[in-house]
């Protein structure tokens, strides 16, 4: 590997979030969410550090599904959050032994067609004000009532997703949460409301099924970063130094001349660019971390390279390495300076980037 560009990803450190969120909801069972190649942290990898302990898998599709089931993944629950897209996957459910939410009227139909030979477990969405997938109203108790009276379905459980549980001063969570409650039939089924953002900033929406997303990679959902110091970074991104100019003030650097130098300065070149997913939208001044300090972008990220003020940088050289972001750059702090979200730069990460696990 002559291309140093790695992201080490920290598979004890996913444990741990997951037991944190367990911790906060103790009464509850929680549901990995390692959907989308588990944030680009690797699913088949994470899944097998969590089997041992984690209740259930949430994955969007059946190919997520299979692909676990595939690798050896067999003893824990894995929930398909989306639903079946398509009538042919419905034969899936059974032969890989998953859990399948309703979302929609059709998915509820193709449900109540089948002839399983063992009734098969459901969740069954509510649209609560998300405006996504779910039922609304009377059609929800309808479609509850149609799956208690099949024998093709076993366990119910209920759930819905919030819009707005990262912004604790906001009172749409609240108002989800009673919508959801109202929603809910006489009889006392199992419910799931609380994503990451739930789980740490609002204890009544636990219910019986919580579901860790983000937090499991130790990334906050909330902007003021809170509950950070309880979260363990999961993934490091890093790449080598390749090289170093120096620059007299008044001189530009990179694409569209973006970045002027005010001063004479020593510019580095980390091999590392948006064809590897670090965002094109980084602005000058994103931390990164070189031997032993912070410093900062300084010009238009490129497709291959991005280049670094080392002005502060201590005897650097060709070859040193530095963080992008990781165990001393908060991943907010680079979504911050991207005008995105920690998810985003997670799940972009290329093919190209090498990843190495370790405990």
């Amino acid at each position: 590997m002559a291309r140093k560009c790695t992201a080490t990803i920290n598979l004890g450190a996913i444990k741990k979030n997951y037991l944190y969120a367990k911790s906060l909801s103790p009464n509850a069972k929680a549901i990995a969410i390692i959907k989308a190649n588990a944030y680009g942290h690797g699913a088949i990898e994470v899944a097998n550090q969590l089997e041992d302990c984690a209740d259930c898998f949430g994955v969007a599709c059946i190919e997520e599904a299979i692909e676990l089931r595939n690798s050896g993944i067999n003893k824990t629950p894995i929930l398909l959050m989306e639903g079946i897209f398509e009538l042919s996957e419905i034969s899936l459910i059974e032969k890989y032994n998953l859990i399948v939410t309703v979302c929609n009227s059709q998915q509820l139909q193709w449900l109540l067609d089948n002839e399983f030979s063992s009734p098969v477990d459901v969740f069954v969405k509510y649209d609560s004000g998300m405006g996504r997938l779910g039922f609304h109203g009377n059609e929800f108790t309808n479609a509850i009532n149609s799956l208690e009276e099949s024998t093709s379905i076993d366990n119910i459980t209920l759930m819905s997703h919030f819009s707005s549980a990262d912004i604790l001063e906001d009172a749409t969570t609240n108002t989800q949460i009673n919508d959801f409650n109202k929603a809910l039939p006489s009889k006392n089924y199992p419910a799931s409301l609380a994503n990451s953002a739930g789980i740490m900033g609002w204890h009544e929406s636990h219910n019986d099924f919580i579901r860790p997303g983000i937090m499991l990679y130790g990334s906050s959902p909330f902007p003021d970063k809170s509950h950070l110091d309880k979260l363990i970074p999961a993934m490091s991104l890093s790449s080598a130094l390749i090289s170093i100019k120096n620059f007299k003030a008044g001189q530009s650097v990179g694409y569209g001349s973006r970045y002027i130098c005010n001063k004479n300065t020593a510019i580095g070149v980390v091999a590392i660019g948006y064809a590897d997913g670090y965002p094109r939208s980084a602005k000058d001044g994103t931390p990164v971390f070189i031997n032993g300090v912070k410093s900062e972008i300084a010009g238009k990220v490129s497709m291959d390279m991005i280049t670094i003020d080392l002005s502060n940088v201590p005897s650097p050289k060709i070859g040193d390495r530095v963080e992008l972001f990781g165990e001393n750059i908060a991943i907010d702090d680079v979504a911050a300076n991207c005008n995105t979200i920690s998810y985003e730069i997670f799940t972009k990460i290329t093919s190209r980037v090498y990843k190495t696990y370790v405990q």
